[in-house]
């Protein structure tokens, strides 16, 4: 027989079982009893709308915290890498002028002495090759 209930702790140990014929459904939960009056219960209802709104306000406050906090993180993550980016463009310029190159290797005036020659070579070079029959 399945029908019936079972009892465990707060650590979910077992403590009892129990099985009842026809037994359909059981529910329970402990509340401990209020330490308010019925005044202050009856109180608390009528001003439950501008408790809302309060702790919706202060809801509000923490997520737009934790937003900004977010993006401060970013923005301070970004001028990092920019300061940071700036310093080995620094570097790579001082590199290339005592190389004695141009600052930006895309520059036009600097394509070689008079003379240079370019020579391009082009490579072809089967990778695979597979025979297949047409029937």
């Amino acid at each position: 027989m399945e029908n019936g209930y079972h009892i465990w702790d707060f650590k979910g140990t077992s403590l009892l079982e129990e099985h009842v014929d026809r037994f359909k459904q059981f529910l329970w939960r402990p509340r401990p009893p209020t330490m308010l009056s019925k005044e202050e219960q009856t109180e608390i209802r009528k001003k439950l709308r501008e408790y809302s709104k309060i702790f919706d306000e202060e809801d509000w406050y923490e997520a737009e915290s934790a937003n900004k906090e977010v993006i401060d993180k970013r923005k301070r993550q970004l001028d990092e890498w920019l300061a940071w980016r700036e310093k080995v463009e620094k570097q790579l310029r001082e590199e290339r002028a005592a190389m004695g190159l141009p600052e930006d290797p895309r520059e036009e005036s600097w394509a070689g002495e008079e003379g240079d020659t370019v020579i391009e070579e082009i490579r072809e070079e089967v990778i695979s090759e597979h025979e297949e029959e047409v029937v």
